[in-house]
């Protein structure tokens, strides 16, 4: 019963609906394109930010890079 009522409902929806036309400018792309961007360098910077968290949660240790550039091993790394 509920079924068939909503399929009059769109049926007579479907009857009336009429062509939407939509208009897509450089500044709407670029916006786009800005989003995407954001969204990626988020989730980089989240994914670093849990990047230790998650290694220290199964117990592994991660090197450190000095000043030099010289690796440092995980027990003589200096605390930040």
């Amino acid at each position: 019963m509920n079924w068939n009522r909503l399929l009059v409902k769109l049926g007579v929806a479907f009857a009336f609906l009429k062509t939407l036309v939509a208009y897509l400018d450089p500044g709407s792309g670029s916006l786009i394109v800005q989003i995407l961007i954001a969204m990626l360098v988020g989730i980089a910077a989240t994914f670093r930010l849990w990047k230790t968290r998650l290694l220290s949660l199964f117990g592994i240790k991660q090197e450190s890079i000095d000043e030099d550039g010289d690796e440092l091993q995980a027990d003589d790394a200096e605390p930040a």
